[in-house]
């Protein structure tokens, strides 16, 4: 089976950066370049982009074309980024409303942020 591009997936990571980095449609089009707002906003809405446009967005997501691909050979396993790669999951995740993805994704960030500030007691994460 040939592989594909995860749009959902990239919709997701689109709106996570925009969201993390506070960027409106029209600023994180032209801090990407060479992409409209329409474009950018139609890309977020799953709809699949041409392969230049596809490019510049991975590169301004620093993710590989890969990283979006579905498949069995899509990803290479040593490009796992996490807590980005969970947050990217959650906002694709459509089960879930709004409030308790930016919920989980508060929670996510706060963690990985005390635990590489050394804040989490080993107690508290091994019981």
């Amino acid at each position: 089976m040939p592989n594909e591009i995860d749009t959902a997936k990239l919709a997701a990571a689109l709106r996570d950066k925009r969201s993390k980095n506070d960027l409106r449609v029209r600023a994180a089009a032209k801090e990407i370049g060479d992409v409209s707002p329409s474009t950018l906003s139609r890309v977020e809405q799953g709809n699949l982009p041409d392969l230049d446009t596809y490019l510049r967005l991975c590169r301004w997501l620093e993710r590989s074309p890969e990283y979006f691909a579905t498949g069995t050979h899509a990803r290479p396993s040593n490009e796992v980024r996490l807590p980005d790669d969970v947050i990217v999951q959650l906002r694709a995740d459509r089960t879930l409303d709004e409030r308790t993805r930016d919920a989980l994704v508060t929670m996510i960030r706060t963690a990985y942020a005390a635990a590489k500030r050394g804040d989490i007691d080993d107690e508290a994460t091994h019981g």
